[in-house]
């Protein structure tokens, strides 16, 4: 089974844009978009803020790309997707769902929603009690099997910057109680603080990716024979950071990070799961 992952994607309808502006912003995402889907893959996965203001407008453009293709496309809930419909809203114009399971031969692919309804306020995760109570079913039904574990937000005092205020799931909310519930190996995939960052905790390993404006690139993820790797891929188009610096730094609400890029053990990994077992 082969995965591709996009981070934080961040599309912007961007009203008070220049006209040069929107024009490097359509060059920017047509490329990025068709870097994305050429890439093979069994599942094409959005950890989340795939639009930058959650305009019906934003999840037109990026859904019409996706359904023209082939792909098996799917759109984790992020924060800004859910700035301002409610999520009824954008599950009709995505057809997606909020959070879903997929058995596969390989692993079990578990996908959630960590965020808040129209609260620019608060960008920070949360986790109703019905849906956590849905996830430790679907970890303990997955026995050995690995699973994967696809949020926008990180679980908190994992990967980077998720100690810090609205940068994670509420540390109220033990998330880490919930995934040990699982006997087998775990992974958790999740953007929102637009770094790459991989760390190891407990028998978790927790990936997060960085904004596609900041670094961009997309994550490969295979599971394969009792193996796993994740693999960074760099778009390497050479005019393409001179596009995105256009337009990136005039969207409101979004910032470039300034440490994006992580160290090497953060834009790969590789697990013998066998050899883990023993």
């Amino acid at each position: 089974m082969r995965l591709v992952l996009m981070g934080d994607f961040h599309f912007s309808s961007m009203e008070n844009g220049t006209e040069e502006m929107k024009a490097a912003r359509d060059r920017v995402y047509a490329e990025l978009l068709d870097r994305f889907l050429d890439m093979e893959g069994d599942y094409h996965i959005s950890l989340g803020d795939l639009t930058h203001e959650g305009l019906p407008e934003e999840f037109e453009y990026v859904f019409g790309r996706m359904n023209r293709s082939e792909r098996h496309f799917i759109h984790v809930l992020g924060n800004h997707d859910t700035y301002s419909i409610p999520k009824t809203d954008i599950l009709a114009i995505t057809g997606q769902e909020r959070c879903r399971a997929i058995e596969t031969e390989e692993a079990v692919l578990i996908f959630l929603d960590s965020t808040k309804e129209m609260n620019k306020e608060c960008w920070g995760g949360e986790m109703d009690l019905d849906q956590l109570e849905w996830l430790e079913e679907q970890l303990v039904k997955s026995g050995e099997k690995p699973a994967l574990v696809f949020a926008h937000h990180p679980v908190y005092g994992t990967t980077t910057r998720s100690t810090m205020d609205k940068l994670s799931i509420h540390p109220s909310i033990d998330m880490k109680a919930v995934l040990h519930k699982k006997k087998g190996p775990g992974f958790y995939f999740c953007g929102h603080n637009h770094a790459n960052s991989i760390v190891r905790q407990e028998g978790w390993h927790y990936i997060m990716t960085a904004a596609c404006l900041d670094y961009p690139a997309y994550r490969t993820v295979h599971v394969e024979n009792g193996h796993v790797s994740v693999e960074m891929v760099p778009i390497g188009h050479p005019e393409l950071a001179e596009q995105i610096a256009r337009f990136h730094r005039n969207m409101k609400g979004f910032t470039p990070s300034e440490d994006f890029l992580g160290v090497e053990t953060d834009w790969r990994l590789q697990i013998n799961l066998l050899e883990s077992v023993k």
